[in-house]
């Protein structure tokens, strides 16, 4: 017989026998804490005659009561348990289930996971499971977490079974000297001889024997006391369990890209995604003999095509998953990360800036960093390092004003600090520029725009005001635009001290040196000019995503990871939603002329 239905029946059987006693009408007493049904035995009856009486097997009076096998004696006591199991139905009757597709529950003031666990029918284990992100001590009022109905099977768990045994009293024995000879509970004894005022020698004393036994449970019939009885002081252990699992399991990394192979041009996008795929190759070789896990990297060409996209995310091996990275295009990268939520695969947007599907959806890694949160982290790095210090805005009356420029002007007037602007219409004059600046004061120069041509008509003002105002000291800004520029005027920036800010930035040293050894090694000549370098962000990536699994088990909970061009950092956006990467680059051009990066 099939397995998961002999435990069904099983269980509907059980259910059957005390729905019956239930009707009886049969009197209730607290044994160790527990109701029982108890039933007084009459003259000459025999464990047959009572079963019929109360419509229940011999052998489930047996169950209970083994002590009966040896005979029956007037006026004492069976035993049966009261049923405390509620359907699932009843236990959070304002959900209707109607299948087995992922849902989101936001946990309800003193709901426990056991209780979520009965509602939606599904397992303990299960929901830990989903939601690695939270520890079992976060499951709180107002979180949100990812729950499968109707995915909970016949399960084995340890349950604490009363019995109740036949004991023949000894001369001198008591009541007291009874229970702490089999260590239970002097009231648990007395309770279940009420016809017994004091043991005598030879007198038969029924004793409630408590014993933990494997059991199998359902979860739409186990009671919730019995499953919050068993798994409440096992859930720390089972997550770690479970994280640990993860750790040390198979890795499987998907890359889902348009790589356009059946065309016999593909367009420069398609050489860009395949010099990421063999940065990322080129890290897994790197982290081949420095981890224990399994590595299973699965490429898909989407051919930049929906209807593709669409056909391999049908594909059964994509529910083995653990990270998909996806391409940029926006109708593929919305059906990538729906699938994601739906199948419970995390997705790293490493491409696009612009899609927000991170804000509802639980599954998304969003790996550039959002504008207003770069604004909020640059801001905090400025309070750092910039106190006590006056602004001078250097405003581009050609270019558009960049949105972080005014998060800046916003900021900095929040603050309080003092701050003067000059409006840059042709070539910055020293003289305009000197008349700003005070003796013994500390100046920040912000310009409006990461625009090349604001740069060359205010360059050559810092400059000198750098060599003949040595009676102040002072630094600019830069925007991650002059990575792009630093061939034609790092040495500009290191003159007069410029501090940058980017999502991205490769200082060219010896891990650089490296990657571009390991390349040219393994497909021959360079990785293509692009900003950021996608063969330097497909490494970063990959080694991220392996050491945060090796380390934490997911990527949301991993440290700080500094790659050679890209820092990684997750941070939760809301209950809700997914994750945003905190990490930025701010690289300091110093006069000295070296260049100094801090990931933050």
């Amino acid at each position: 017989m099939n397995m998961k239905r002999f435990f069904a029946l099983a269980i509907v059987a059980l259910v059957t026998a005390v729905s019956i006693l239930a009707q009886t009408g049969l009197p209730i007493k607290q044994i160790g804490g527990q109701p029982y049904y108890y039933y007084e035995i009459k003259n000459k009856e025999t464990v047959y005659g009572v079963a019929h009486k109360l419509g229940v097997s011999e052998d489930y009076i047996t169950t209970y009561n083994p002590w009966v096998t040896a005979g029956l004696e007037k006026k004492q006591l069976l035993f049966f348990p009261v049923p405390q199991n509620a359907p699932a139905s009843n236990v959070g009757s304002e959900i209707v289930i109607t299948d087995n597709a992922p849902v989101t529950h936001t946990i309800k003031n003193g709901e426990s996971i056991c209780r979520i666990a009965k509602t939606y029918n599904a397992s303990v284990e299960g929901i830990l499971n989903a939601n690695l992100g939270l520890t079992p001590d976060q499951y709180v009022a107002g979180e949100r977490i990812r729950v499968v109905p109707n995915s909970a099977m016949p399960f084995a768990y340890e349950k604490t079974t009363t019995r109740f045994t036949r004991y023949v009293a000894q001369d001198g024995d008591s009541y007291s000297s009874i229970a702490r000879r089999h260590n239970v509970f002097v009231a648990d004894v007395q309770a279940a001889n009420p016809n017994t005022k004091k043991p005598k020698k030879g007198k038969m004393i029924v004793l409630p024997q408590h014993s933990t036994e494997a059991a199998m449970g359902d979860m739409r019939t186990i009671s919730l006391e019995e499953l919050e009885s068993y798994y409440s002081p096992r859930l720390n252990d089972l997550y770690e369990q479970m994280l640990t699992a993860k750790r040390n399991g198979e890795l499987n990394i998907g890359l889902i890209l348009p790589f356009q192979l059946h065309k016999s041009t593909p367009p420069k996008q398609a050489y860009l995604y395949t010099d990421f795929y063999k940065g990322f190759l080129l890290a897994l070789d790197s982290l081949k003999n420095t981890t224990s896990r399994k590595i299973n990297l699965k490429v898909y060409d989407t051919q930049h095509n929906l209807n593709v996209t669409d056909s391999l995310l049908a594909l059964p091996e994509m529910r083995d998953l653990t990270v998909v990275v996806a391409p940029s295009e926006p109708q593929q990268l919305a059906r990538i990360n729906n699938f994601g939520r739906q199948n419970n695969v995390d997705v790293l947007n490493c491409f696009s800036t612009k899609n927000d599907d991170y804000q509802n959806n639980p599954n998304v890694y969003q790996v550039n960093i959002p504008t207003k949160d770069l604004a909020e982290n640059v801001m905090k790095w400025f309070d750092e390092q910039f106190e006590n210090c006056s602004v001078i805005y250097l405003e581009d009356t050609d270019g558009e004003d960049k949105d972080i420029y005014t998060d800046f002007r916003a900021h900095i007037a929040t603050k309080g600090i003092g701050y003067s602007s000059i409006t840059v219409t042709g070539d910055l004059s020293f003289d305009r520029l000197s008349r700003e600046m005070n003796p013994g004061t500390r100046y920040v120069f912000i310009p409006s725009s990461g625009s090349k041509n604001l740069l060359k008509k205010v360059l050559p003002a810092l400059k000198q005001a750098k060599a003949e105002r040595f009676d102040c000291d002072m630094v600019m800004i830069g925007y991650p635009e002059y990575v792009l520029y630093l061939k034609d005027y790092q040495n500009d920036l290191q003159t007069i001290d410029t501090y940058m800010f980017s999502r991205f930035f490769n200082a060219k040293g010896y891990r650089t040196r490296d990657f571009d050894t390991l390349y040219k090694r393994w497909f021959g000549g360079s990785t293509l000019t692009s900003y950021p370098n996608m063969g330097l962000l497909g490494y970063d990536t990959a080694m991220f995503i392996v050491k945060a699994f090796n380390e934490t088990g997911n990527m949301g909970d991993a440290p700080l990871y500094k790659g050679i061009q890209t820092g990684f950092k997750f941070e939760r956006v809301n209950n809700w939603g997914g994750y945003v990467n905190q990490a930025i680059d701010i690289v300091h051009f110093t006069t000295d002329h070296t260049i100094i990066t801090e990931v933050r």
